[in-house]
């Protein structure tokens, strides 16, 4: 599970807590895979079931304890016959394109507002890929030391832009192809056969 291995990927470079993970899960990764404190809380518990990770509780004065998890061999070899391993091809579920696919009764100008509105948060995403981005992923690099770590999560972000870029110049295109739509029709409706799209 991806979630589960990020989490291994993070502890191998040092014993955090869940907060800390979160952190770094929003300061690193987020722009490809994102987890909610609960998820990872969630998937702590099942690795230290599986002897992935162990956690270590240190006491703290006038504060909880602080839970410290660290990752067992089994957990390093875990992480390294998945990274090693090819993933199938994702399946794509993007919500904003079951909202075009049904926008017939929609007018023109109501769906150039979605896509509009879809650039605008795909730009501020560039911008953050583009500026901020590079400056946490320098800093984490220098914190846990090692710069073939830093050209390996730069490559994670390049994709990240150039997939953004991809989706703004399709949308560009979208909104061009809108413009020239025919006019709003009902579909028709035939009770003898069903067509396939």
């Amino acid at each position: 599970m991806p979630l589960a291995h990020a989490i291994l990927g993070f502890l191998e470079y040092q014993p955090m807590t869940g907060y800390d993970l979160k952190k770094y899960f929003d300061q690193s990764i987020a722009h490809f895979w994102s987890a909610t404190q609960s998820h990872i809380y969630k998937a702590l518990t099942d690795l230290e079931k599986d002897g992935f990770v162990e956690v270590k509780v240190i006491p703290q004065e006038d504060k909880p304890n602080r839970k410290e998890y660290h990752v067992t061999p089994a957990g390093r070899a875990e992480l390294h016959r998945w990274v090693a391993t090819p993933l199938p091809l994702g399946i794509a579920r993007e919500a904003w394109l079951i909202q075009i696919f049904f926008s017939h009764a929609s007018s023109n100008e109501e769906i150039i507002s979605l896509l509009k509105a879809r650039e605008k948060n795909i730009q501020t995403k560039l911008d953050t890929l583009r500026t901020e981005t590079p400056a946490l992923m320098k800093e984490n690099a220098a914190h846990v030391g090692v710069e073939r770590l830093h050209l390996l999560w730069q490559m994670t972000a390049d994709y990240g832009i150039a997939y953004y870029e991809a989706e703004l110049k399709w949308t560009e295109t979208a909104i061009k192809h809108v413009r020239k739509l025919p006019p709003m029709e009902k579909p028709k409706h035939n009770s003898n056969h069903q067509r396939k799209l």
